[in-house]
């Protein structure tokens, strides 16, 4: 049976965004109207997020600065991504006619990796799932846009299943410098490695950040250039954008923005705190130890976006390699009613873009904040973990 549900849902996988993509572009419906169909926002030119950056390129062979104003763009945004993605494009020769294939294989790529997740599972249930999450709204949201956060996930992705720790390294730093926030990726692998080797981890990460310094104009162009939005976007400060308008329209104010921002990281200190000094469990049972490094991982990347900034929903696909850890922890008695909550929060921010139309977007804000604080708890317990194991040597991390 569960290699039946196996194939079926690779098959479904696949074709389901084949499909959406094909008739987007050739049905007499036009793409816009294709995407509304599946709850998804659209809008023109197709892959709008990718096409930004040959854009970009034409602006900066025109003498003029992409990042403070993109004017080949159709709607005169800023590019704000680092400008490696311009020698990146310009190098490989993507215009705004190519930039179809770029986005069809970074759509490719992550489906890739969500079908190796779905090979890894050993029961039925689990790979329907991961089935459900890969094509729930956020991910089609990224894959409409073309995002590169697509190809972030991928190379993420890969550096947690490489056997080389110099590849692993270079693959986290590779994503780092492409997108920022993946930085917290290398420093959480190399607090996962034996002591022995945390030295020689530590090292990439202090080049990385000294490269990233160094660009320190560029990122408050980037932070510039990056709207905060209450809709379609999870973070602190999308969190502070909707409480500050909500409260506003009921008749009074909540405060100065930056203090729910503050309330926000007071609240996760809490967790944090609450996770540090409970009882700990150095043996957490995983069906496969991998899925234990994933969800440090990838969790970790979503609690520092989400601390940090405002972040367009289609960045929750960061969450869907934390779910074979949270499945197995459903198995796991001490860890149920955890694991439960964190599965339905998931399901429901993966889709908070239609939800939000149905319910308000408050509501999506409060699942997200939900998650945040779950991560940062379940992080905390693998970190204390890892630190009694590394100091006594009978006890294994899971």
């Amino acid at each position: 049976m569960l290699r039946g549900v196996r194939i079926a849902a690779l098959a479904t996988l696949w074709l389901a965004p084949l499909l959406i993509l094909v008739s987007a572009s050739t049905s007499s419906s036009g793409w816009i109207s294709t995407w509304s169909t599946f709850g998804v926002p659209s809008m023109t030119p197709r892959f709008l997020d990718l096409s930004s950056i040959p854009t970009a390129v034409e602006t900066l062979h025109a003498g003029r600065d992409p990042l403070v104003m993109n004017w080949a763009d159709p709607y005169r945004r800023p590019m704000n991504y680092p400008r490696i993605w311009l020698y990146l494009f310009s190098a490989a020769g993507i215009t705004r006619e190519s930039v179809s294939i770029a986005a069809i294989v970074f759509c490719a790529l992550y489906l890739a990796c969500m079908s190796f997740l779905i090979m890894q599972t050993k029961y039925a249930i689990d790979a329907a799932i991961l089935l459900l999450a890969s094509l729930s709204v956020s991910p089609l949201f990224a894959m409409e846009r073309g995002n590169n956060d697509l190809f972030i996930f991928s190379l993420v992705f890969l550096a947690c299943f490489a056997t080389n720790k110099y590849a692993k390294s270079a693959l986290f730093g590779a994503a780092a410098l492409l997108k920022i926030y993946p930085i917290v990726a290398m420093i959480i692998d190399g607090m996962r490695r034996p002591i022995k080797e945390r030295i020689a981890a530590a090292l990439p990460v202090l080049l990385v950040a000294t490269l990233i310094v160094l660009q320190w104009h560029d990122l408050l162009l980037i932070r510039h250039g990056t709207p905060v939005s209450r809709t379609m976007s999870y973070g602190a400060l999308s969190l502070e954008s909707e409480l500050l308008r909500d409260t506003t329209r009921w008749g009074f104010l909540a405060g100065l923005g930056w203090t729910i921002v503050m309330e926000c990281w007071l609240i996760g200190a809490l967790a944090v705190r609450s996770a540090w000094e409970n009882t700990v469990e150095p043996n957490i049972p995983v069906s496969n130890p991998k899925f234990a490094e994933l969800f440090s991982i990838f969790g970790g990347i979503y609690a520092f976006t989400y601390a940090i900034g405002s972040n367009w929903d289609y960045r929750l696909i960061f969450l869907l390699p934390t779910l074979p850890f949270a499945l197995d922890m459903v198995r796991e008695a001490r860890h149920r009613v955890w694991a439960i909550s964190y599965l339905v929060l998931v399901g429901i921010a993966e889709n908070s873009i239609s939800m939000g139309l149905k319910w308000g977007t408050l509501s999506t804000h409060i699942a997200t904040f939900g998650l945040f604080l779950l991560l940062l708890f379940m992080l905390t317990n693998q970190a204390r973990n890892l630190y009694v194991s590394r100091s006594t040597p009978d006890l294994v991390m899971a």
